[in-house]
């Protein structure tokens, strides 16, 4: 979602590829409070960003879906939406983006689904589908093949935050870029997270039981 970071968000489940696994993952980048690793699955690359944050669950949840605050923190977000609700924790978004020249602009089409695990963490799995409501592409459709935010409450109002991507821009990117955004998408996105949580105009969300 993001100039050359959108660029790497992409249609299909592959949670048993690498979700379960701390195998294969390779610490790249440390900054801010901000871990950020990379693993390598078929010819794509995989990122991840852990971070403790400070906050609720309930709050952050409450920001990842709050479109009318993604300009605040989704850099150079030209247009997102709604376009379903299907149940309390289950919705479809869209996200145009403004990308970096040559480059065409991003647009995505994606589902949200919360649910909460067996250790009480919060687990927020996204992928790309295809929806009636979806509008006509602004230059490319990239797809999310892969995105989770991992929540686990700590004490003394904290929780660790696990994020995931893999994605498949769609079209041409130069290798550097992709290499850039792969290992410094975590970082800004966790970094735009915690300030947010610091705004009085984002409200908490409703979790599983």
């Amino acid at each position: 979602m993001f100039r050359i970071t959108l660029i790497l968000l992409a249609s299909s489940w592959i949670f048993p590829i690498f979700a379960n696994s701390e195998d294969g993952w390779v610490k790249v980048k440390e900054k801010d409070g901000v871990v950020v690793y990379e693993k390598e699955i078929g010819d794509r690359t995989a990122f991840r960003g852990v971070a403790i944050l400070e906050g609720t669950p309930e709050k952050l949840v409450g920001i990842l879906h709050n479109t009318e605050r993604w300009r605040y923190w989704i850099e150079d977000l030209d247009e997102g939406r709604e376009l379903e609700r299907i149940s309390p924790f289950h919705a479809v978004y869209y996200q145009a983006i403004d990308t970096l020249f040559p480059a065409s602009n991003r647009d995505l089409v994606f589902e949200s689904v919360i649910t909460r695990e067996a250790d009480s963490s919060i687990l927020i799995k996204m992928r790309s589908i295809e929806h009636p409501l979806a509008p006509e592409t602004v230059g490319v459709r990239a797809a999310l093949l892969y995105t989770s935010y991992k929540i686990e409450p700590l004490p003394e109002n904290r929780m660790k935050v696990v994020f995931e991507n893999l994605s498949d821009p769609g079209g041409r990117l130069p290798n550097f870029l992709v290499d850039w955004a792969s290992k410094s998408y975590p970082i800004s996105l966790i970094q735009g997270l915690q300030k947010e949580m610091m705004e009085s105009a984002q409200k908490k969300a409703s979790l599983p039981e």
